[in-house]
């Protein structure tokens, strides 16, 4: 057990230095709010940052949405650097072929250090051209270990935009997912059997339909990300949240139903039997299959994997390594529990300058996700990132199927990284 505290210590402990690799990425904030319809962005940024943008949004075939003023030291020390962002909103105006209904101004660190006040602005364009909302972002890694992380702050302001509305639809929001949950889902499923649609910003295809979000009964909040938005618009539109981070423990999403049977006063606990018991089935079934093969989990492929290992653990799976940078304190019961249940299990930081010699090379696990995947050179890869689409007990039977095709096959964790279109 000790050895295995002096394992997380190293392996987490603060470093100037980090190696960053080819499948480090995942959904950024130009891809976040480019899920607001009929938004356009405005990079506002020396040209090295917009370099980063500009991929992402050419990879992710966004780029047609988004437009950049780059600055130079010159535009900065010359006092001009406000009027420079209203003047370039005109002409960004002029060259589009339709005037956006949102226009999110995105700045980069050094804005930070500046001190921009950005609220005159945003007043003075939004007087000018009122017919469009806008929002100013941030692109800061500098506050990435922030309270307000800028990926934190982006889901604020795309929800800000939602408006007061006095209906109310039968209608629950999913915020913290970038998309919609399939039909075979539970959620979908049982609030459906009670008249209730699940709603996600990607369903939407115009501005005026994202606005029926205001309507909605309840916010589930599925990742950390969104639950700042969420106490927003709880307290702006008087919607109720409940946390319910994507997690594959069974006993902890019968947990979430109980909490969602309190807040829209139905009782789903004959409801969720039949799930609850697939789920368990498809557990038991997958870790007969693998049995006592090496398993690493990745922490960019789920939100909670010390979580996941955990129930992996528990359910007779051969645990080795989780590949994670830190620990979030909703991790922290699930990390004790590890420590006392599964001591030998080696928590790497894959973004440790160490990585880069490649010392798991060869060391072949069927891995979850393909950052572990590519430590490893391991050719049985889950390719999945984010828990896109994974929820309650149909995430629970996803993954197990995706963990046994990924052992019943082999996989080139490069040809997934490429596909995956990630940009650092």
């Amino acid at each position: 057990m000790a050895e295995s505290c002096a394992l997380h210590q190293r392996s987490f402990a603060p470093s100037g230095l980090h190696y960053v690799s080819a499948a480090h990425g995942g959904w950024g904030v130009v891809r976040i709010a480019a899920l607001v319809p009929e938004s356009h962005q405005l990079f506002v940024c020396p040209f090295a940052c917009g370099r980063h943008g500009a991929l992402g949004g050419a990879v992710n075939g966004i780029k047609d949405r988004i437009s950049y003023l780059f600055i130079s030291e010159a535009d900065i020390v010359s006092g001009d650097f406000e009027q420079m962002i209203i003047d370039s909103v005109d002409e960004l105006f002029e060259a589009l072929e339709k005037k956006p209904k949102v226009l999110f101004i995105f700045t980069s660190c050094l804005d930070d250090l500046l001190g921009t006040d950005h609220e005159p602005i945003l007043a003075e364009l939004s007087e000018k051209y009122r017919d469009v909302k806008f929002r100013h972002c941030t692109m800061n890694p500098i506050k990435q270990d922030t309270p307000l992380p800028p990926g934190v702050t982006c889901n604020i302001n795309m929800f800000s935009l939602l408006e007061k509305s006095g209906i109310k639809r039968k209608m629950v929001n999913v915020m913290g997912s970038n998309v919609s949950y399939s039909e075979e889902s539970d959620l979908k499923k049982i609030l459906g059997k009670y008249g209730y649609t699940v709603s996600n910003i990607s369903d939407y295809k115009t501005f005026e339909d994202f606005q029926n979000m205001s309507t909605a009964e309840l916010n589930i909040v599925a990742s950390p990300i969104a639950l700042r938005a969420a106490q927003m618009l709880e307290k702006k539109l008087g919607i109720p949240y409940i946390k319910a981070y994507v997690n594959y423990m069974p006993e902890l999403i019968e947990n979430f139903y109980k909490e969602l049977s309190d807040k829209l006063g139905i009782d789903f606990s004959d409801d969720i039997k039949e799930y609850k018991e697939q789920a368990e089935k498809k557990i038991k079934e997958v870790s007969d299959i693998v049995g006592d093969y090496p398993v690493a989990v990745d922490y960019q492929a789920v939100l909670k994997p010390y979580s996941l290992a955990l129930m992996l653990v528990r359910n007779g799976f051969n645990v080795k390594m989780i590949a994670s940078d830190g620990i979030a304190e909703h991790e922290k019961p699930a990390l004790e529990a590890l420590t006392q249940e599964s001591p030998d299990i080696l928590l790497e930081n894959h973004l440790g300058h160490d990585a880069v010699k490649f010392e798991h090379e060869g060391n072949m696990h069927l891995c979850i996700g393909f950052d572990c995947g590519y430590m490893t050179a391991s050719q049985k890869v889950v390719n999945i990132i984010e828990d896109e689409g994974m929820f309650g007990y149909y995430g629970i039977v996803r993954l197990m199927e995706l963990m046994k095709d990924a052992y019943n096959s082999d996989a080139d964790v490069n040809e997934i990284i490429s596909k995956a279109g990630l940009i650092i």
